[in-house]
């Protein structure tokens, strides 16, 4: 009796984490990625992401989201990223993402040898106007020719409040 209580809470586990993980994505508004070249991500190369907004009352949290494989010979990735509004203000910052920890093991997600990881760019930003923000993301390594950086994609989730105005 004990063993089958035992397989019943872990399937209800199992499922409570499934409902929790799939949940999560019910708040993304645009997601896209971009495979890089194969030779290597060159300095002068951008990835271009242009998102409609819609909505000008809604906080949202704009995520990097970096694919890389073993090949990638640094801890960290510096990218630079530039955004265009739709009245054409632009903003630009530079990002520090750490793939690695400083025993060199990858953070993040793996599936064989790619390894995925969401960095936050920016947080809790509202888009005031309607229309396209561009994003340019450019890699900001030493290296004019960047290797182990597969694929770079961004996505843009709502932030949801809570009744009381907390999150």
């Amino acid at each position: 009796m004990n063993k089958v209580r035992s397989i019943l809470h872990s399937i209800v586990c199992c499922a409570a984490l499934f409902v929790l993980l799939t949940s999560c994505d019910n708040n993304v508004v645009y997601q896209d990625a971009k495979i890089l070249n194969r030779e290597g991500w060159y300095k002068q190369d951008l990835v271009t992401f242009d998102y409609q907004a819609t909505d000008t009352t809604g906080t949202y949290n704009v995520i990097i989201d970096i694919r890389n494989t073993n090949e990638y010979e640094y801890q960290n990735l510096w990218l630079f990223l530039h955004s265009v509004s739709p009245d054409g203000i632009e903003f630009s910052d530079t990002l520090e993402c750490v793939l690695a920890d400083n025993y060199g093991r990858w953070i993040g997600k793996s599936s064989g040898s790619m390894y995925e990881l969401p960095v936050i760019a920016l947080s809790e930003i509202r888009f005031p106007k309607a229309g396209n923000y561009r994003f340019d993301l450019a890699q900001g390594m030493r290296t004019d020719t960047l290797q182990g950086i597969h694929e770079i994609g961004i996505h843009i989730e709502q932030v949801k409040m809570e009744a009381d105005g907390k999150e």
